[in-house]
Formats: structure tokens, C-alpha cells, sequence
């Protein structure tokens, strides 16, 4: 990062966190200049950044005033925002994949007016490969398909065969609600399978193998969507052995690789047999959720059904965000991005941690990870879908986890925390008010 970019930043923080209020005069090019020990041109170059976010605006003779605090919470009627995903403005790369979109359009311009392979993009696929390799992931270009995000591939896999006589998927319960919804809208036949943050019953899952009638196990094996669960190494091996013993095919949802901290913890695709896992990833959660871009290695026998489904889908995904996305991934953007986003999300979690403790010590059940973007409370049976009602009107908004389960499936509830753009400030009030409205909702359930 230059060193206009990090002076950009740290105005940026300062203006995202209140610190610089509406109308405020930024202090002046020489000032800043003198006090940061760099030349003038990197402050003009740091201010006409902020100038071209809408972030700050010049007045003739008189300097530079910030325009307005992007931070929703610094407005007296706005939500503390515990449901949605979206990565905050502190640590949204949209300036640097500006740049990349612009240089996409320079570069495949020719592209822009044709389809592509429904596969995606070549040059795409092959800076994958690459990248992948960060992740003891070792696969050829032609094995990745480039998606319209995770969800579509979920969806496809969902509803295409294959070559095993199971017709039956098995999904952890908790899991993923969009893969739910995929799965309903295929009409497929579905089972579950408790998970914890202890892992899964492996006596019941080889069980479920055994009976020849699973298609495929659908798992997200780190920081799980809705309670952050992940398994540990020796579960994944024994996972994976029991898929091969019984011919299973695993589809593993990866979302969240970007924000492993543990180097040594791999995938299971890393640790397993290739020909038999699906292994898929999505940009959207540590880059841009608007981008829509996902991938998936798909086994050679799978290819070819795949890419049919992909293609009555849609013909291709967009050119120009492929594109765009092959040009971050080859520069040292994407790697200096995702190191500050790990690190934002450690800390909040950390925070998230800390304050759990102190409010809620032995007496509740909590599930905070060390990285990710979702924690999970355990709440008392029926008081769930009650304390985020409550909460709602003192404009806390979080999700429960119902959504998440199958039918007739014995739900542990709770709610789901997420982590993404919410101060510290306001996470810490938060969970203290989710104590005092999961304490009345008991005392009234009681009554």
C-alpha cells in the first residue's frame, strides 16, 4: 500500500468512526505534511482519494471539510446491525477494485461484447489454481468453474445427479439456510445430522453412509453459517475416511478460508480424495458481497452435468467482474486486504468474546471463534423468536437460527450474532441487553 493510500485510511477511520465530524476542516496539505514527515503531494494525492469516495470536498481559498460520517451508528435512530452481512467501510477494498474494474474493461474490452465459457474465464481460473496453492489446495485450471456466487453452485449440485445410487442429501443441522432453501426448491430428499462445536455423532454419520442412499454430505466444515462451529483436524480425517469407505460424495462449502488463522488447519478437499469432494468458495463475504462470484473444483466425472445445469442457468458470469477479480488476485491487493480483514475480524471477536464472558460467565451457553463472522447464544426453548422481538424494538437487530433447521428436526435455539458492522462499542451494549431480554423472556415463559 502507498503511502497516500495509508494517510487515505486513517482519515477514512477517523471519519467513519465520528471522529471528524460533518462540516469539520481537515487540517491543512502542510500541516499534515510536517506531522506525517512526507512530501505534499502524497497528502493532495490522500485527499483527492477521499475526494473521489464523496468522503470529503474542497472549498476554494478555505481547505478541505468532510462531508458527512458514512457509519450508520453514529445517528441517533439508526440499528446496531447484528444481522447483516456486509463488511464495513473501515475495511471495504471498493477503491482498489474500482481500479481493477477499470483495468478489466482496458484489457478484455474485446471480451466484453462476446459470451464466455460457461466454465468462466481461462485467465481467471488459471490465477485460482495459483492462489489456491496458498491453501495446500493443488488443482488444474480446467478443474474450476467460475459461478455467480456460492449459492449458485449450491444450487446446481442440488439439483443435478450423480453417479452413486443415493439420492438422499445429508446436511448438518444447524447449517447453511440458503442450502435449505436451494434444497426445498429442488423438492430433494433431505436428512440431518446434529453438529455442536464438538462435531458430529461420527457413529450416527457413518450410519447415515451406510445406508447407500446418501448423494452427497453437504458441510461447512470452518466457522459454520449460523453458529461459527469448526471442526477440528482429526474429525475432518475421520470424515473424510468414512465418505471413502462408503463411496460419499462431500460438498464443502469454504466461505471463509480468507480468515483462517491457523496456517496448518486445511480443507477438506487438501486433506482428502479430489475425485469425491466439491470444494467451493465465495468472494462476496470477505470482498464484496455485491460481486457475486463464486467457484467450485468439480471432479471430471462431475463436469460435464455441471456445466449443462450452469448453462440453462445463465450463459456465463460476467466478464467484466471476472476479470476484474483475475487482475486483484495477481496484484499484492488481495493479499494485503485480506490481512486486514482477518485481523479486524480477530479483534472483534475477541471484543465479542470478552463481553460474553463478563455478561453471560458459566450459567449460558456461547459459541465465540477466533476469526469469522458469526457467534452464537443459546437461548431457553420458546424464548428465541421472543428476544429478538424484543431486541428489535430497542434497535438491536440480530437473526435467530430456526430458519436453519429442517422440519420436524429437534432445534436447539439461539441467536445468531454477526460480527461484520458493528462498533465495539455497540456490540458490548448489545450482548448486555440480549441478557436482560433473554432473562425476562424466561421469567415470562415461567409465569
Amino acid at each position: 500500500m502507498y503511502k497516500y493510500q495509508k494517510l487515505a485510511e486513517t482519515i477514512r477511520e477517523n471519519i467513519l468512526k465520528g471522529e471528524l465530524k460533518p462540516g469539520e476542516k481537515l487540517a491543512s496539505i502542510h500541516s499534515v505534511a510536517s506531522e506525517k514527515g512526507c512530501n505534499t503531494d502524497t497528502v493532495i494525492k490522500a485527499y483527492r482519494l477521499l475526494e473521489e469516495e464523496h468522503l470529503i470536498y474542497s472549498a476554494a481559498r478555505s481547505g478541505y471539510y468532510v462531508v458527512k460520517a458514512i457509519n450508520r451508528l453514529q445517528t441517533a435512530n439508526a440499528a446496531t446491525d447484528l444481522s447483516t452481512v456486509r463488511p464495513p467501510d473501515s475495511i471495504n477494498p471498493y477503491k482498489d477494485f474500482y481500479h481493477c474494474m477499470e483495468k478489466s474493461i482496458t484489457i478484455y474490452k474485446n471480451k466484453l461484447l462476446e459470451y464466455a465459457p460457461a466454465q468462466g474465464m481461462e485467465e481467471l481460473r488459471t490465477v485460482l489454481a495459483k492462489h489456491l496453492m496458498n491453501f495446500h489446495i493443488f488443482t488444474k485450471p480446467q478443474d474450476i468453474c467460475i459461478t455467480n456466487g456460492a449459492q449458485q453452485a449450491l444450487y446446481i449440485l442440488a439439483s443435478m445427479n450423480f453417479p452413486c445410487r443415493g439420492k438422499k442429501i445429508l446436511v448438518e443441522q444447524p447449517t447453511y439456510s440458503v442450502m435449505l432453501q436451494a434444497l426445498y426448491c429442488n423438492r430433494q430428499n433431505v436428512a440431518g445430522i446434529k453438529r455442536t462445536d464438538e462435531g458430529l455423532n461420527l457413529e450416527e454419520l457413518e450410519a447415515q453412509f451406510q445406508t447407500g442412499e446418501i448423494k452427497f454430505f453437504y458441510t461447512m466444515p470452518r466457522f459454520m453459517n449460523p453458529t461459527g462451529f469448526s471442526y477440528k483436524r482429526e474429525e475432518k480425517r475421520k470424515i473424510l475416511q468414512l465418505a471413502s469407505r462408503y463411496d460419499v460424495y462431500l460438498v464443502e462449502d469454504d466461505y471463509l478460508a480468507d480468515l483462517e488463522t491457523d496456517e496448518k488447519e486445511d480443507s477438506l478437499y487438501a486433506m482428502g480424495e479430489k475425485d469425491k469432494i466439491i470444494h467451493i468458495r465465495s468472494f462476496s463475504k470477505t470482498l464484496l458481497p455485491g460481486l457475486r462470484l463464486g467457484m467450485a473444483i468439480i471432479p471430471e466425472i462431475l463436469k460435464e452435468e455441471f456445466l449443462r445445469y450452469k448453462q440453462s442457468m445463465d450463459l456465463n458470469t460476467p466478464i467484466l467482474t471476472q476479470g476484474a477479480l483475475e487482475i486483484y488476485l495477481k496484484s499484492s491487493m488481495y493479499k494485503s486486504h485480506v490481512a486486514r480483514t482477518r485481523k479486524f475480524y480477530q479483534k472483534k471477536m475477541q471484543v465479542l468474546k470478552e463481553i460474553c464472558h463478563d455478561t453471560f460467565g458459566e450459567e449460558t451457553y456461547y459459541h465465540v471463534p477466533e476469526s469469522g463472522i458469526y457467534a452464537f447464544i443459546q437461548t431457553e426453548k420458546n424464548t428465541a423468536e421472543a428476544v429478538v422481538n424484543r431486541l428489535k424494538k430497542q434497535g438491536i437487530l440480530v437473526n435467530g437460527i430456526k430458519n436453519s433447521y429442517l422440519p420436524g428436526f429437534e432445534e436447539t435455539e439461539g441467536i445468531r450474532l454477526c460480527v461484520c458492522n458493528c462498533e465495539d462499542k455497540e456490540l458490548i451494549r448489545a450482548v448486555k441487553l440480549l441478557k436482560n431480554e433473554m432473562s425476562k423472556c424466561i421469567k415470562g415463559a415461567n409465569a
